[in-house]
């Protein structure tokens, strides 16, 4: 079954509109999948699309009253009489898809009132101790094509925004998603902007289905529709994506003077302005890398190194590992030197970085998690290096 469909029955049936064989469907699709693959769908399904997610100890206890007097869990003592086999199966099944369903919807409700405590004790943290150096986190800013500013830390999860085409959801605290309207008439085309800061990530599902996750200090700009032949999207920072298959609707991405086309794969990109080259790395698929007039095609496990100074694109083997260390949460240095060690550094923990000394003959290597304290990593570089650092406010000094 495909999310369409699943979510086609999940709605029906929160509606009170599914049939017999409808609901039968959905329940032999629970048999096979188990209910932990359509919590998320269940929760989208649940949001009110006119005022938004309303999750309580009420509409929990409604929900309950809802599907225990369900008709279709009921049958007359004669129906019993006359179809004592059947009656049996059909309520049993119903009532494990009321209990599936149940499982769910109290998870979901139980899942988001969580995320609104974990916010608002961050947000009392952050009061109390605004000096403190923290990990980044999933937080970002999404500016609609009207120049509404939307704060994605602290929106509700539910409906955030409608749009000409559709509406755009925030199903989970790092993530937002477009639901495309299909009734919609009005075909104007709009732009948004999704920007992660200093110490925020995020994940956006586009239109089209494409996934793409924003590393700190990037930005990603894209339409609420991709209309015409061809699918553009703007990028600043890093990010990774996961474009949706199309090949009748190729998909660019670009840098500045640099573009990168694709069909349909799986691809690393790095372009942060204070960095000199740009880099994009291919996992899966291909890709083609122009500058101007030079092109260059990747092939899986291959990254193409652009330069910002000249047209040149250098294509070799990539490290993966060190590639999609960010993504997966972890910090992995091969003989970098510091400079490049602190600027990662600056972007995910949000501080300034001042250098008093020379380090260009010094190289450091390890793998941490990004979740560690700060503290724990500049430790480290002090053991296997000649260097030491100072900490002051949100700024640190590096130092022989």
């Amino acid at each position: 079954m495909n999310k369409e469909r699943l979510q086609i029955l999940l709605h029906q049936y929160l509606n009170d509109t599914i049939s017999e064989s409808d609901c039968i469907e959905l329940l032999d699709y629970l048999d096979k999948a188990g209910t932990d693959k359509i919590a998320d769908a269940v929760i989208i399904e649940l949001i009110d699309l006119e005022s938004g997610p309303s999750f309580g100890e009420k509409q929990t206890h409604e929900i309950l009253q809802r599907i225990q007097s369900d008709s279709r869990f009921k049958r007359s003592s004669s129906e019993k009489e006359e179809r004592p086999n059947q009656f049996t199966i059909n309520r049993n099944r119903w009532l494990q898809v009321a209990a599936a369903m149940l499982i769910l919807v109290t998870g979901g409700v139980l899942y988001l009132l969580h995320q609104k405590n974990v916010q608002v004790t961050k947000n009392n943290i952050a009061k109390a101790q605004q000096t403190q150096i923290v990990p980044g986190s999933s937080k970002a800013y999404l500016t609609m094509g009207n120049g509404k500013v939307i704060y994605l830390s602290n929106a509700n999860n539910g409906v955030l925004a409608k749009t000409n085409s559709g509406n755009v959801l925030k199903p989970r605290n790092g993530q937002i998603v477009y639901k495309a309207n299909t009734a919609a008439t009005d075909q104007t085309i709009t732009y948004n902007t999704l920007t992660t800061p200093k110490g925020g990530e995020y994940q956006v599902v586009l239109p089209d289905g494409t996934k793409v996750w924003l590393n700190a200090a990037s930005s990603l700009s894209y339409p609420t529709e991709f209309t015409g032949k061809e699918r553009h999207v703007k990028l600043t920072g890093e990010a990774y994506f996961e474009v949706a298959k199309n090949k009748d609707k190729p998909f660019f991405v670009s840098i500045d003077d640099v573009q990168i086309r694709v069909l349909g794969t799986h691809f690393n990109i790095e372009a942060y302005s204070d960095d000199h080259n740009i880099k994009a790395t291919l996992l899966e698929g291909s890709v083609q890398v122009t500058k101007n007039q030079n092109h260059s095609l990747l092939k899986p496990g291959q990254q193409a190194v652009i330069n910002s100074n000249s047209n040149n694109i250098t294509v070799a083997d990539a490290n993966i590992d060190d590639v999609m260390a960010w993504k997966n949460g972890y910090f992995i240095f091969d003989h970098d030197n510091i400079t490049g060690i602190m600027k990662k550094v600056s972007r995910w923990y949000d501080v300034d970085i001042e250098y008093n000394g020379n380090y260009d003959d010094q190289k450091f290597g390890g793998t941490f998690y990004r979740s560690k304290s700060i503290a724990e990593l500049l430790q480290h570089l002090e053991k296997v290096g000649k260097i030491h650092f100072t900490i002051t406010g949100r700024r640190i000094i590096v130092m022989n």
